[in-house]
């Protein structure tokens, strides 16, 4: 015969509305499997790209980069550490603003405040450590995984005009969300800035007119407009690069153009303009892009009304 023993449950189960239950989490974006081929042109070609930067001793913002780095946390409890490298080897730790401005935190969203960014003063860099070849690497910590994140290559020399001959600063100001952006950049007021091989200017005057036709049939004038047109011609570059140009500073609310070329027929600093359009020249077999950009004034200066 069976004998039947009942065994109280310390452990009730207390949902009544079925075995199914859903817990908030946060999402997780897994970066896009790259495809890769088995042959690499760094084997015949320099690959690593080397970005020009410079500081000067007498304090003028354009004889004086910066360059911005950021990086994006998942949990409070994910880490990021930076370093800086000089001639591949590491010379400092970035914890403080010592050579620049350190984000710790950022106020907005909540993915926002676990961003982690740093803005180098290339300027206090050289003060403390002179010139050389430099890099930023990121030792993170994101859920459990250990990476490291390192830049591109920055050369940092003393400032002179024949040595920046032929290179264009582009500073940008981001807000909103670029949508394929692994950043939202709403309400950072975010500050880029990068040299690039390029020449900016050549500027050209596009005429707007509106008149009409009196009783006389004369022509009369109501508003006439004189819109400047620029030129943006970038040399052979680095596709990643070229990439955070192209899909990212270009697209910020405020674009500064800075040109370094000796024989500009004007010298521009710090012209505040947007972009037109793009047009990607012809480089068949070469991992380097060529591009042509057009922009005009951010606002309108030269306008004539009779009204």
């Amino acid at each position: 015969m069976a004998i039947n023993t009942n065994i109280p449950n310390t452990t009730p189960f207390l949902n009544y509305y079925g075995a199914a239950t859903r817990l908030a989490a946060r999402s997780v974006v897994i970066p896009p499997s790259i495809p890769i081929a088995d042959f690499c042109v760094c084997d015949i070609v320099k690959c690593a790209y080397e970005e020009l930067v410079f500081a000067h001793t007498d304090g003028e913002w354009f004889k004086n980069d910066k360059n911005e780095f950021l990086y994006k946390r998942l949990t409070s409890s994910d880490t990021v550490a930076l370093e800086l490298w000089k001639n591949d080897v590491k010379i400092e730790d970035i914890t403080n603003n010592d050579f620049g401005t350190l984000y710790t935190t950022f106020s907005g969203s909540a993915e926002q405040q676990l961003y982690y960014g740093f803005l180098i003063d290339w300027n206090l860099v050289h003060a403390s450590h002179g010139v050389g070849r430099y890099q930023i690497k990121a030792e993170m910590d994101i859920l459990g995984t250990q990476s490291t994140n390192s830049s591109r290559y920055f050369n940092l020399m003393v400032y002179n005009d024949t040595l920046a001959h032929g290179t264009v600063r582009v500073e940008s100001t981001q807000n909103g969300n670029i949508i394929g952006n692994n950043f939202d950049f709403t309400g950072l007021n975010w500050y880029q800035s990068m040299r690039i091989p390029a020449i900016f200017g050549n500027a050209t005057p596009i005429y707007e007119s509106d008149k009409y036709v009196a009783e006389n049939r004369k022509f009369q004038q109501i508003q006439d407009k004189m819109t400047r047109e620029f030129d943006l011609n970038i040399k052979k570059i680095s596709w990643e690069v070229v990439e955070k140009l192209i899909y990212n500073k270009l697209l910020a609310n405020e674009i500064l153009m800075t040109d370094y070329n000796l024989y500009a027929e004007t010298i521009w600093r710090r012209l505040s303009v947007v972009l037109k359009e793009i047009s990607k020249k012809d480089a068949k077999n070469n991992p380097d892009k060529m591009y042509n950009c057009k922009f005009t004034d951010a606002k309108e200066f030269y306008i004539k009304r009779n009204y």
